[in-house]
């Protein structure tokens, strides 16, 4: 697959400081080539002394030092030697995958997911869990004890945990640490969820919205990779908005951009629903959507995925009409998300979103609404997109505490994505 865009690392969190060894004695242009050289080797593998120092502008002895840095500190290991030219044999040098491990976690309103990667962006291994019946602090002690399980199966050391990357819905505190708009994950709008995370991981965390994420995810390893204008309505239990503007993320004052579940479209924006959930989210979200089947006489409790899917098969009034209302009010969030961002593509995703046919309809419903192109189409991740933008946000973190300088911090490029 091709590489990851080069200014994705934009988007992701920023460093704390590197962790290479005997850092607070380093100077910094040491630790600038540090940076330089790994950014070399995790994005173009396994390389040789000369072409480091071809490609980085370093001088053959600094290249040394840095490989003797890299080496002892168990980052970096020889893979083998040239051969089949003329002249010496040059040893080639690759990042050690093993040197430390990250984990994506994603802590979702009825399920658990999550990732074990090493260094490099192997997944090592991934885990799934319902919890749908959990709520509140016995959400995140479910996710420890998973992490743990995933981690002693794969018979890593924990002290090799380097960072875990959260994704949840709605936005926390940067100060206080504590989650708000979020209705449909109870319980932790009055605790410290970064620092109760941490204590259960046991490394640091970041917490990443869950949509924005997977807008991460799919520029990572999705349909939109090298897209640096990129917006991912997620159509679900909620709505919500994840986007990238010149590859970095729309994040807001306080961090709540892309709450579009409270567009005033589709509903009364004075109706208590609404000024609780959102009006979009009130009539698109999954609740909404069952509600809408059952207020037009649907005979069957039936979920979104068996609305749509009985509109698909035309053979229930009521579910056809309900897809066609929700295909028309999801094209006038597209609309306005477009007249807001101007993407180049509008990823959809979530769990009805991903439904069969549920984007099709949006592009029917589209040209009746808007006059300018739009391009929408499925994510290609589905319901890992949020999982997977989570792993490349804490690969990416984990890179940039190990190589980059504490003084002068500069993401590295995330690399691009395996398998």
């Amino acid at each position: 697959m091709e590489g990851a865009s080069p200014s994705l690392a934009a988007s992701l969190q920023e460093t704390s400081g590197p962790m290479i060894p005997d850092d607070t004695a380093t100077p910094v242009l040491r630790q600038i080539s540090v940076r330089a050289v790994m950014d070399v080797l995790l994005n173009s593998g396994a390389t040789s002394r000369a072409t480091l120092a071809k490609l980085t502008g370093l001088s053959k002895q600094t290249m040394s030092e840095v490989i003797r840095v890299l080496e002892s500190g168990g980052f970096v290991r020889v893979k083998g030697v040239t051969s089949g030219t003329v002249g010496r044999a040059a040893v080639i040098y690759e990042v050690d995958p093993s040197a430390g491990y990250v984990v994506g976690a994603e802590l979702g309103v009825t399920s658990l997911r999550l990732s074990l990667a090493n260094v490099v962006g192997d997944i090592i291994a991934s885990a799934e869990a319902p919890s749908d019946e959990l709520s509140g602090t016995a959400l995140v002690s479910a996710l420890g004890r998973l992490a743990a399980e995933l981690v002693a199966s794969a018979g890593i050391d924990r002290q090799k945990m380097l960072v875990a990357a959260v994704a949840m819905p709605g936005v926390v505190e940067p100060v206080g640490g504590r989650l708000s708009l979020s209705p449909n994950l109870e319980g932790l709008g009055d605790v410290d969820v970064r620092t109760l995370l941490a204590a259960e991981l046991g490394c640091e965390v970041v917490i990443e919205n869950d949509i924005n994420a997977a807008v991460i995810g799919e520029s990572w390893s999705g349909c939109a990779v090298g897209v640096e204008e990129v917006a991912f309505v997620s159509l679900g239990t909620g709505i919500g908005l994840g986007a990238l503007t010149g590859g970095r993320l729309i994040r807001g004052a306080s961090g709540a951009a892309g709450e579009i579940g409270f567009l005033p479209i589709g509903g009364d924006p004075a109706a208590a629903g609404s000024l609780e959930r959102g009006t979009l989210e009130s009539v698109l979200g999954g609740r909404g959507i069952r509600e809408r089947y059952r207020t037009l006489g649907g005979a069957a409790a039936l979920s979104p995925a068996g609305i749509f899917a009985a509109a698909q098969a035309g053979n229930d009034v009521v579910a056809v009409t309900v897809a066609r209302e929700a295909a028309r009010t999801a094209a006038l969030a597209m609309v306005a998300v477009n007249a807001l961002l101007e993407p180049r593509k509008i990823v959809v995703g979530g769990i009805v979103g991903c439904l069969p046919g549920v984007v099709e309809r949006i592009r029917t419903e589209l040209p009746l609404v808007s006059r300018r192109l739009i391009a929408v189409e499925v994510s290609a991740l589905g319901a890992r997109a949020a999982l997977t933008g989570a792993v490349a946000i804490a690969l990416n973190q984990a890179h940039n505490l190990l190589f980059s300088p504490a003084d002068l911090p500069m993401p590295l490029r995330l690399p691009a994505a395996h398998g």
